[in-house]
């Protein structure tokens, strides 16, 4: 019972071990999901913002398009310091506007910031290669991340302004330009929100003339750990990447390890509980089966024999019983003790038990009171034969410790319905006739011990 007991507990830890490691992968697959979902609502976002705070900037170039075209390009260095003044306290992050006619800049605002040698934009690095692109195919152009004077990181907004909807070197007129702070800028969007809620970003550049990425901004150096995506349309077709991922991965250890720790303590549990129930049960049934046993002889007791009875009773099934006992038994425990009269009574059991058959059942219902029930229906013939066969058994001698026992029966027997069709009717024969084959073994007894006188 005990190793029936262990090994359902076993198969219940692994079973559940099992079902609780695939709760927690998916608990944690659907944790890292729902992370992801977040993270990737973040991301764009932050990208919206970044794209409608790159259209409004852009849109100061527009009004100096618009400005330069109503004017038939002709400009003065006032009317461009009012327009550009409405615009530039409006942003915390625009470090100038300029005007560059014929790629040469030659206004300014604000002014604090001088011209210099009025600088040409075609002639300045890479710049140059951007403003020629820019001048060619007629559409606007964002750089970033580029060096300004400053030392700082910047990002340029150039458009390209021409005299005629025709794009040629003949109507090109020059470019208007906004350069944004680029740490300013991206504050103004949310991007340290992004650090202080736990992620870490890239925002890559793509470039429209070459196709390489540039990274603009990041928060860490090392390569992102399974980032989510987010696209930033910019200017003139180009466009940027923003990538976030958690700073201690989607899950991190703890989660994890936390998630199948508790899956081995809900499968120990379980197998605890079916270990203990297993046992529960075992014992209870072995309670119950004793229950229904003598504890000296281990055949079925007085109770079992009034159940068993009391079934065939209310099924109406054929039956026969024998009543038996053991003759001078009495003697036995008066001359021995009861050590040896429990000792016999064991014995005899086991004898009697073997005198049947296996679907017949033998009962102790008290002292030396034997019965057995005969299941079916039988003539007298085989009640004879099996009472016959019970005598045989039985008096073979019975050897104790230091006594030889020779032991007899009295026995009788009654059948149902034959000699009754009820179980009071069918005792009641069969202890009668039990009794008058004990009076006879008595008057041979008494009749042998007065013959032995009459000879001595």
């Amino acid at each position: 019972m005990k190793k029936k007991s262990i090994t359902a507990g076993l198969l219940t830890f692994v079973v559940f071990l099992i079902i609780t490691t695939i709760i927690a992968l998916l608990y944690i697959t659907s944790a890292a999901n729902a992370r992801r979902e977040r993270a990737d609502f973040i991301a764009k976002s932050v990208a919206d913002r970044i794209h409608a705070e790159i259209q409004r900037r852009e849109y100061i170039t527009r009004m100096l398009e618009i400005e330069v075209s109503s004017s038939k390009g002709v400009i003065t260095s006032d009317s461009f310091q009012v327009t550009a003044e409405e615009v530039f306290n409006d942003y915390l992050d625009i470090v100038d506007i300029s005007l560059a006619p014929e790629g040469v800049v030659s206004y300014i605002y604000p002014l604090s910031n001088g011209i210099g040698d009025r600088k040409n934009l075609f002639e300045d690095g890479v710049q140059g290669v951007y403003s020629d692109y820019s001048k060619m195919s007629g559409v606007p152009i964002i750089m970033a991340p580029i060096t300004l004077d400053s030392g700082d990181y910047g990002i340029i907004i150039r458009r390209p302004i021409y005299t005629s909807d025709q794009v040629s070197d003949d109507t090109f007129w020059g470019f208007a330009s906004v350069t944004l702070k680029l740490s300013d800028f991206l504050a103004s969007v949310g991007m340290k929100d992004l650090a202080e809620g736990g992620y870490e970003y890239k925002l890559i550049g793509n470039n429209p003339i070459t196709g390489d990425s540039r990274i603009i901004m990041e928060y860490s150096e090392k390569a992102l750990a399974a980032p989510v995506e987010a696209m930033i349309s910019t200017v003139g077709g180009g466009f940027w990447t923003l990538e976030i991922s958690p700073m201690n991965n989607w899950m991190n250890l703890y989660e994890i390890l936390g998630s199948l720790f508790i899956a081995i303590v809900i499968s120990s549990l379980a197998a605890f509980a079916m270990s203990a129930y297993m046992s529960m049960k075992a014992n209870a049934k072995e309670l119950e089966i004793l229950s229904y046993r003598d504890a000296l002889t281990n055949l079925n007791n007085p109770r079992s024999y009034q159940e068993h009875m009391e079934e065939l009773s209310k099924k109406k099934l054929p039956y026969g019983l024998i009543f038996m006992d053991l003759n001078d038994f009495k003697q036995v425990n008066d001359t021995y003790g009861h050590d040896a009269g429990d000792a016999l009574l064991n014995i005899v059991a086991k004898r009697l038990q073997n005198s049947i058959r296996e679907k017949d059942k033998a009962f102790r219902i008290g002292g030396d009171e034997f019965v057995v029930v005969i299941h079916g229906t039988h003539d007298k013939k085989f009640y004879e034969g099996v009472i016959a066969r019970m005598r045989q058994n039985v008096a073979r001698d019975v050897v104790l410790s230091n006594v030889t026992l020779q032991v007899s029966i009295s026995a009788g027997y009654a059948r149902c319905p034959e000699d009754g069709a009820k179980f009071e009717e069918v005792v009641k024969k069969a202890d009668d006739a039990m009794y008058h084959n004990k009076r006879l073994y008595k008057a041979q007894k008494k009749q042998a011990g007065g013959d032995r006188g009459t000879r001595s």
